[in-house]
């Protein structure tokens, strides 16, 4: 008979469900973890990137406006001091003709008349102070009525700008070809050594094929749009302040020389030019600008705004007609933590889960296990002939699968029983049969042989001795 089957901890059913239910769900919950961090992070990027996305174009919006602004104020008194110079030089035609028409009617000679326009030309002042001139070329580009005596009477054709343009020529070109214009260049004041930014209006004078201008500087226009545009760029570090993508995140602008142009007022990003981090960010975000105004450049890169240094993710835009780059930063620990915040709650519900699915899964796997490990000991008690049908009997009342396996197993043992107790029963009947049968075969063995025949015949010869001695 073998002994009864035992199993290992390990080895059971139930152990084998409980581990597989375990299992299940840590897989569950690692793959819902990480399907869920990965959405998160994701979620949080593709949202900071639209949100400085729309930063950009919103504030490049708002730059592009500031920038026309101060370019129609510009213009405006560009215009405008246009059109006084020309008012001014209006006069000077008439004032001409009639020197002319009394070289025509014969008062004067043409070069008398010539001489007293010349001395006219360079007798008229105007402006503030009569600092503004009037200047008259010939064809050859000699100054023919200048009122600076160091210029007047020399071939100026070949006078050039600190930009290198031939001043002479241009109002000539300008003069001839078109009758009037205006033509723009450097020149210096008086007493000064630095040239300035001029413009003059010139037209030709056809009876004598002079080229007259006057001009004025327009250095103080670009003072005030210089400061209209420093007015500018403090209206834009207030409006950055306001402009939350991030809530870490930056934005700012920088120039071509990597100077930051306009900062939000909340923010001190003085380490771009003072720290050597600082420098060499900047460095990296004008090289990364992109050529072409309005489009954006993504990339990431390393900066200590916060201390130690971190990854960032960086956008880009430029700003084409101001050499600015317009810079959005967010750090990358910023954009990550939804993701993380994420985990550390889908962790938590999952081992809430797990928790409550082991629980769940012990008792269900009890419950079907438990009359699983009765028909197994039913099974070793039919082995060991110790079979009792009441062993199944609570399996047996079940209404499930494990109920109908149970009772056919109580049904099939229960029929073993008898078959083997009628077995026995009907063994002993033979065995009882067979010894009686065996003893007769015996005893005709025995006295079928020659020395029992033997035996007989000594027998019967002592028994006639016997007989013979009796009756004598």
């Amino acid at each position: 008979m073998r002994p009864p089957t035992s199993f290992s901890r390990w080895s059971s059913l139930s152990s084998r469900i409980a581990i597989l239910i375990s299992a299940l769900l840590v897989i569950s919950a690692v793959t819902t973890a990480t399907y869920s961090v990965l959405i998160a992070h994701s979620t949080a990027a593709n949202s900071s990137q639209i949100a400085m996305s729309n930063a950009h174009e919103s504030t490049g919006t708002l730059i592009q406006a500031a920038y026309a602004e101060q370019q129609r104020f510009r213009e405006s008194a560009l215009v405008a001091r246009k059109a006084q110079l020309r008012d001014v030089a209006g006069p000077l035609t008439t004032a001409l003709d009639q020197f002319r028409a009394l070289a025509t009617n014969g008062t004067i000679s043409v070069d008398q008349a010539q001489t007293a326009a010349k001395a006219m030309l360079r007798s008229v002042r105007y402006g503030e102070k009569n600092a503004d001139y009037f200047f008259t070329y010939d064809r050859t580009g000699k100054a023919i009525a200048h009122p600076d005596k160091a210029l007047d009477g020399r071939n100026l054709i070949d006078l050039q700008d600190v930009n290198g343009k031939y001043i002479i020529r241009a109002f000539i070109d300008v003069a001839e070809q078109e009758g009037t214009g205006y033509v723009d260049y450097f020149w210096t004041r008086l007493g000064e050594k630095v040239a300035s930014p001029k413009i003059s209006y010139v037209f030709h004078y056809a009876p004598w094929d002079w080229t007259i201008g006057t001009g004025v500087y327009v250095d103080d226009i670009n003072v005030a749009a210089a400061a209209q545009l420093e007015k500018t760029k403090a209206a834009l570090s207030e409006s950055f302040s306001h402009i939350n993508f991030s809530a870490n995140g930056l934005l700012f602008a920088l120039d071509r020389d990597g100077q930051v142009v306009i900062a939000p007022t909340n923010r001190d990003l003085t380490a771009i030019t003072t720290a050597a981090w600082g420098r060499d960010l900047a460095t990296t975000l004008i090289a990364k600008t992109p050529p072409q105004s309005g489009a954006l450049t993504e990339f990431e890169t390393s900066a200590s705004f916060r201390g130690a240094g971190e990854q960032w993710n960086v956008t880009e835009s430029s700003i084409g007609e101001l050499g600015w780059t317009l810079v959005s930063m967010v750090p990358q620990a910023e954009i990550a933590e939804p993701g993380n915040i994420s985990a550390q709650r889908q962790g938590l519900l999952s081992l809430c889960v797990n928790l409550l699915g082991l629980c769940v899964g012990l008792i269900v796997s009890r419950r079907l296990v438990r009359p699983v490990a009765s028909m197994t000991a039913a099974a070793v008690a039919l082995e060991g002939q110790s079979f009792e049908p009441e062993m199944l009997d609570r399996a047996a009342s079940r209404k499930d699968e494990v109920g109908v396996l149970a009772r056919a197993f109580q049904r099939m043992g229960s029929e073993l029983l008898q078959r083997e107790r009628h077995l026995v029963e009907q063994v002993k009947r033979l065995t009882v049969i067979i010894d009686h049968h065996k003893a007769e075969e015996d005893a005709e063995a025995i006295t079928g042989t020659e020395h029992f025949h033997q035996l007989a015949e000594q027998a019967k010869a002592m028994r006639a001795r016997f007989a013979a001695d009796k009756d004598s």
